[in-house]
C-alpha cells in the first residue's frame, strides 16, 4: 500500500479525497473494504493475550526437553512471533486483494471509513513508508449528511466521532507520513489545505479544482435539535481538539 486515506466516519469527504488521489493516472485509490484491518487487529489481541497466559508452560515444556507429559495446553509462541504474524497477514491479505490492475499503475491504496488509532498504527508497522490521509469533519454536518448508518443512534454516533477524533489528533505526524485534513478546508479552497493534497496525491491544482467542481452523491438534512444538542455536547473535546471550537 502506496496511500490510505481513513475517515473519522462515513460522509466525511473521504470519496472526495479518493477521487483526487485518482485524477493521476496511474494512481488506483480503491474504495471501502468493510473495515476488514480491525479483524487482524483483534486476531492479534486474541493470540496476544494467549502468547502470554501460555508463556509459563512454554518455558516449561522446553526446560522439560519437550517432554509429552508436560502441561501444554495454552502453550502459545512469543508476542513478538503473533505480531510479525498479524503485519504478514494484513500485507499478504492486501497484496491479493489489490492485485488487479496492479500493473498499470505504480501506486496502490484504499480509504475506509471505520479504523481509529489501532488500525492505523497496525497499517503504518505495515506500510511503514505509506502517504496516510486522516480526513475529519464537523460532527453536526456528519449527522446531517448521514444517519442510518448509525441506525439513528446521535449517542453511539457522538461517542465514536468524539473517540476517533482525539486519535486522529494523536496521531496526526508528517515527519511519519500521517497527515490531518478537515473537509471543511477543501470544500473552501484553503490554499494550505490544496496545496498539501496536491503534494501528496502528485496532482495539479487543475486537477483537483476539476473534481472538487463535480458534486456527487451529496447529501443533506435537518435533524432533530435534540440529537445536535447531544452531539456538540458529548464532541466538545474533539470539537476543541479539531479547531471546530474557538
Amino acid at each position: 500500500m502506496d496511500i490510505i486515506i481513513s475517515a473519522v466516519a462515513n460522509r466525511t469527504g473521504s470519496t472526495l479525497v479518493q477521487r483526487i488521489f485518482n485524477a493521476r493516472r496511474k494512481t488506483l485509490i480503491w474504495g471501502e473494504h468493510g473495515g476488514i484491518v480491525s479483524e487482524f487487529v483483534r486476531i492479534g489481541e486474541l493470540a496476544g493475550y494467549f502468547s502470554i497466559q501460555g508463556r509459563e508452560e512454554k518455558e516449561a515444556y522446553f526446560k522439560s526437553g519437550e517432554n509429552p507429559n508436560t502441561w501444554i495446553a495454552n502453550m502459545s509462541p512469543d508476542l513478538i512471533r503473533v505480531r510479525e504474524g498479524i503485519v504478514q497477514g494484513v500485507r499478504a491479505c492486501f497484496s491479493a486483494m489489490y492485485a488487479e490492475y496492479r500493473d498499470n499503475h505504480d501506486r496502490i491504496g484504499f480509504k475506509e471509513v471505520r479504523y481509529g488509532k489501532p488500525e492505523i498504527e497496525l497499517l503504518k508497522t505495515c506500510y511503514p513508508d505509506a502517504v496516510i490521509v486522516l480526513l475529519v469533519r464537523h460532527p453536526v454536518d456528519v449527522w446531517k449528511s448521514e444517519t442510518s448508518y448509525w441506525s439513528g443512534d446521535a449517542g453511539l454516533f457522538a461517542r465514536t466521532w468524539n473517540e476517533r477524533a482525539l486519535q486522529y489528533a494523536e496521531l496526526r505526524d508528517p515527519g511519519r507520513g500521517i497527515h490531518l485534513l478537515r473537509y471543511e478546508e477543501l470544500v473552501e479552497r484553503d490554499e494550505t489545505a490544496l496545496g498539501l493534497l496536491e503534494e501528496l496525491a502528485d496532482v495539479s491544482r487543475g486537477e483537483i479544482d476539476n473534481v472538487l467542481h463535480v458534486n456527487l452523491n451529496s447529501t443533506r438534512t435537518e435533524r432533530p435539535a435534540i440529537d445536535i444538542e447531544q452531539i456538540l455536547a458529548m464532541c466538545q473535546e474533539g470539537m476543541e481538539r479539531l479547531r471546530y471550537m474557538d
